[in-house]
């Protein structure tokens, strides 16, 4: 049978990581751009498919989704979060997000910014001039509180760095498991046959972790929000009732914060680098926020007026998405991109990749937010963060949003600049980390402005405002 190029051999084995820092996707990222739109090498026994084309992606994810399934990915994470909206198949799938989904309702997702700007001005109030942060664990704190007031009316921010320990430690055990589980797999479906609501084959100490922070908010049927007014459309709401209602507890806790938290990491990261991105960004925060006080958060009202903020989150997406790679199943023999994709074969999509394409993007790996601002000169799955079809993820408008108005709020009056030198590297494995902590050293705007004494960073305006 024909089947697309690919490494062969000793180089397979690039795969699990070997001999490369950048790991797994380090291996799939070159053999991408080696061999093309879609590529495929041998596992033993198993074919994998590598797809970097937005039509071809198009086709698995929308126009023939109906054939193919979530792939191991989803079975390994399921040993995480369980039997919820992020690991299960039609029509299962499809019957939970129909139940989800007034959580997110456009006009649900507007309510949930008072808590957004209220959160993020509560951190920027609580950082101190010359402050060193470990940035990471902030933007985990802040959208871990974020979260859990929006989605379950609870305050997490005690728990945040119990959370982040479970992050931390399954992010170690998803390095080594990830590329390993597709030959240990099998043995994963016997036992879930046999025991189907089981522990965790891998993650029993962080479930259990985990189980042991949310059961308290089932137990006191916690379902208002933090101003004390029912909300019959909180997570809690909406799942009553339900089976495996603290599996979806525990996805959204995590992938509902985690994703945000990761991408303005990465956000501060690439303006810390970027002064004339940054001199931009400023310059429109300090037109929209002219004459307010300083600890004034941005609004639902003022996203219109965000543009160029809402493009450097878009940018730093593009560069980082959370999701660095994902794969699918296919249910049957699917054409692609003129090959023919066996049953069972798994095809492997990467926003990481593709939205690093030099086919899409001129000069990919520079941070250019204003590339976006005619989105229509690239196809649509040239960009693809939160994946698409009808397994997009479904707090797509909550994430952008919030991250989005946290960012203002904080540009607004701070800047953080690398406490060391040196560039930021992905570690191995699908996750999206970095190889170490991002540290940076947090500096008020204001007191900038008083030592140049020429309003260079902000706007007469804001001189007027507040000096």
């Amino acid at each position: 049978m024909n089947v697309p190029p690919g490494p062969r051999g000793r180089q397979v084995l690039g795969f699990f990581g070997r001999g490369r820092e950048s790991g797994t996707l380090g291996f799939l990222e070159e053999t991408a751009r080696r061999y093309g739109p879609i590529s495929s090498f041998r596992l033993l026994h198993k074919r994998i498919y590598l797809v970097d084309d937005a039509d071809l992606i198009k086709e698995i994810l929308v126009n023939q989704q109906h054939s193919f399934e979530r792939d191991t990915g989803a079975k390994l994470l399921r040993e995480l979060v369980g039997d919820s909206v992020i690991t299960r198949e039609e029509p299962l799938h499809r019957e939970r997000r129909r139940i989800l989904q007034p959580a997110f309702h456009k006009q649900q997702i507007a309510g949930y910014a008072r808590i957004m700007s209220d959160a993020t001005a509560g951190m920027s109030a609580a950082w101190e001039d010359g402050q060193e942060l470990d940035v990471r664990a902030e933007m985990r704190k802040l959208t871990l509180e974020i979260v859990g007031a929006s989605l379950f009316g609870a305050d997490f921010r005690t728990n945040s760095e119990q959370v982040s320990d479970v992050l931390v430690s399954a992010g170690k055990k998803t390095r080594w498991l990830a590329p390993l589980f597709y030959f240990i797999e099998p043995l994963s479906d016997k036992y879930r046959q046999w025991f189907p609501h089981g522990p965790s084959l891998f993650f029993r100490k962080e479930r259990k972790d985990l189980d042991r922070i949310l059961k308290p908010l089932l137990e006191a049927n916690y379902d208002s929000s933090p101003s004390g007014e029912t909300n019959s459309k909180s997570m809690l709401a909406l799942l009553a009732g339900e089976e495996g209602i603290l599996d979806e507890l525990v996805t959204f806790m995590l992938a509902g914060h985690e994703t945000t938290a990761t991408a303005l990491t990465w956000s501060w990261y690439l303006l810390s680098r970027n002064q004339q991105v940054a001199e931009k960004l400023h310059a429109e925060l300090d037109d929209v926020f002219a004459y307010r006080p300083p600890a004034s958060p941005a609004t639902f009202e003022d996203l219109p007026k965000l543009r160029y903020t809402s493009l450097v989150f878009q940018e730093a997406m593009r560069l980082y998405p959370p999701a660095l790679a994902f794969a699918r199943r296919a249910m049957e023999e699917v054409e692609l991109g003129g090959f023919v994709i066996p049953k069972n074969a798994s095809v492997f999509i990467s926003p990481f990749i593709t939205q690093r394409n030099p086919a899409y993007f001129q000069d990919p790996d520079e941070f250019r937010p204003e590339r976006w601002e005619d989105p229509t000169t690239f196809p649509k799955f040239a960009y693809f963060p939160f994946g698409g079809g009808a397994k997009m993820c479904i707090g797509e408008p909550f994430a952008k949003m919030e991250g989005v108005l946290a960012l203002a709020t904080l540009a607004r009056d701070w800047m953080l600049c690398p406490a060391h030198g040196g560039e930021v590297s992905i570690g191995p494995g699908f996750i999206l980390r970095p190889t170490q902590p991002i540290r940076m050293i947090a500096t008020q705007r204001i007191k900038i402005l008083e030592k140049a004494k020429v309003g260079t960073l902000l706007s007469p305006r804001v001189v007027q405002g507040q000096l």
